[in-house]
């Protein structure tokens, strides 16, 4: 019966173990010196060798014959372990038996001493799965265990695990196996079997397997069932769902020239293929990664792995891009990743993320333009004719402003003193500034056009006590943020003050908000009726 790569090719010997050394290291002093615990925790992502890891520390402590700290694999305790003939190593799947129940018959049985093996060593692999009153019952025993006894707990998410737990265990943490190691134990594997790979093929597993020994053996697997003597590049990309980099770079260079149906054709084209949704999105996230690396760091080589015909091209390509812009791509595809693996329809999410990754340089330029508005008001405005539009190939920069330029000075601008007016002591009703609002917002725009630009958002809400109250729809936020700081506010008080000729506060509020003239309307009413049950409504005259 044919065995998987990762099965036949399991680390024997800690000397085996890929990318631990900070562990192996360890757990071979204490065999040696004797020094051996009574509880382990491997922790780590999949694949990185936690069980393996825990077999051969289970060998290792029972060997008749180690050599500095390794199982020899030769005496009959090492063999009997191997071929599960010797029922002192008993592993344990704690997804399948997680209730108290299981944990309780454990208990009972680990009172016995081994049969023919010094130590008997239980593997409770993914621990993080039992149930709370299960890791109660285990704890007494994993606290004061017998002196034959040894657990090893393994879990790639101890943050579920208790503090109980984790404060009796001996803690190891697994660090995900680098790149170079896994080609290179990939290489000795290919070689071993007579296969011709091209180093290509096995960098590409290597990057795809996010630091896993077993996932990248497994991928391998599929290439060398694939049945040909040579498995070239291409056949990999085909076998194993992977978008080819440069389809991804392709895909990239329509989205900076907004081309956006050519980059939905070729995301079907992808689907049509046969290749992964899920895996593409990565692909995707991987690539503006890159992209960010390369932007930000003096040596990307050292924290990204491509291969260097490739580099060039990643670098022209984020010359052309802003980081902003790719921050931005990245946190819209990550959100797309989270929200296609629970989703019936994920190639629409998919080209939903793509079409607001295109637009987001139409949302740059609305909010740069708010931005330029808000420093302070033009000391210049210019009509020019309106030019032929030109595409932009620059994804970031502030397209050219048609109809108007604004002339802005690095200096502060200074708030206009404020107008002089006398009240006219009539009562403003709220239905006049309806009908006189537009008036009112011309008045702004021929003095401050940031702040007209601002306010036009705004919405009449009510008028109360001297103070009116203007709303924002949601999405616009920032206007009422922006507005609201002090010299804005202050502009526009002091002129729609002089406007109407009388003392007027303004409070800007957000949709979902209250007007604050219900909260005083109601205040006052309170006040009243304590009024009238405290003198009597026949004296109390409401006015």
């Amino acid at each position: 019966m044919y065995q998987a790569l990762y099965r036949q090719y399991r680390p024997k010997t800690f000397d085996d173990v890929l990318g631990q050394k900070h562990i192996t290291i360890t757990l071979r002093n204490q065999i040696q010196k004797e020094n051996i615990g009574h509880a382990y925790l491997f922790s780590g992502t999949r694949g990185t060798g936690k069980t393996s890891t825990a077999k051969i520390f289970s060998r290792a402590v029972n060997c008749l014959n180690s050599h500095e700290g390794n199982p020899c694999n030769e005496c009959e305790i090492c063999k009997g372990i191997l071929d599960e003939s010797i029922i002192d190593v008993i592993e344990m799947d704690a997804a399948s038996n997680r209730g108290i129940d299981d944990i309780r018959e454990l208990r009972d049985k680990v009172i016995y001493p081994p049969a023919r093996a010094k130590y008997k060593v239980y593997i409770i692999d993914e621990v993080h799965m039992l149930t709370i009153q299960a890791f109660n019952a285990l704890l007494k025993t994993l606290e004061e265990p017998p002196k034959h006894l040894i657990f090893i707990l393994a879990t790639t998410e101890p943050e579920k695990l208790p503090q109980t737990i984790l404060s009796r265990c001996q803690r190891f943490d697994f660090k995900r196996i680098t790149t170079k190691d896994i080609i290179e134990n990939m290489e000795s594997i290919c070689s071993n079997l007579n296969l011709e790979v091209d180093r290509k093929v096995l960098s590409l597993i290597a990057r795809n397997s996010d630091g896993a020994m077993r996932d990248a053996l497994s991928l391998l697997d599929q290439c060398v069932s694939f049945g040909k003597g040579k498995i070239t590049y291409e056949d990999a990309i085909g076998i194993l769902g992977i978008v080819n980099n440069g389809l991804i770079i392709d895909i990239i260079d329509n989205i900076i020239c907004k081309n956006l149906e050519n980059v939905l054709e070729t995301i079907d084209e992808v689907i049509q293929n046969g290749k992964d949704i899920h895996q593409f999105i990565k692909d995707l996230i991987m690539h503006f990664r890159n992209l960010m690396i390369i932007k930000t760091s003096k040596n990307p080589l050292e924290l990204i792995d491509i291969d260097e015909d490739l580099l060039a091209k990643y670098i022209e390509q984020s010359k052309n891009l802003e980081l902003n812009f790719i921050l931005k791509s990245l946190d819209t595809l990550t959100m797309a990743d989270e929200k296609a693996k629970w989703s019936t329809q994920p190639r629409i999410i998919l080209e939903m993320a793509v079409i607001q990754i295109t637009k987001l340089e139409d949302i740059y330029s609305l909010e740069e333009r708010i931005r330029r508005l808000e420093e302070g008001a033009p000391k210049e405005v210019k009509v020019i004719e309106e030019q032929p539009k030109v595409e932009s190939t620059h994804v970031g920069n502030t397209p050219e402003i048609k109809k108007e330029e604004l002339k802005t000075e690095e200096h502060e601008e200074k708030i206009p003193e404020k107008e002089s007016f006398s009240d006219d002591g009539k009562d403003l009703a709220f239905e006049t500034i309806v009908k006189e609002w537009q008036q009112v917002l011309q008045s702004i725009k021929s003095k401050k056009m940031n702040i007209f630009a601002l306010l036009i958002e705004g919405k009449l809400v009510s008028y109360s006590n001297n103070t009116l109250t203007i709303g924002y729809k949601e999405g616009f936020g920032f206007h009422k943020d922006a507005i609201e700081k002090p010299a804005n506010k202050e502009f526009v008080e002091n002129t729609i003050s002089a406007y109407f000729k009388k003392n007027i506060d303004i409070r800007f509020i957000m949709g979902n908000e209250k007007p604050k003239v219900e909260d005083e309307k109601k205040n006052k009413d309170k006040a009243i009726k304590e009024v009238i049950d405290f003198f009597g409504e026949d004296i109390v005259q409401i006015k």
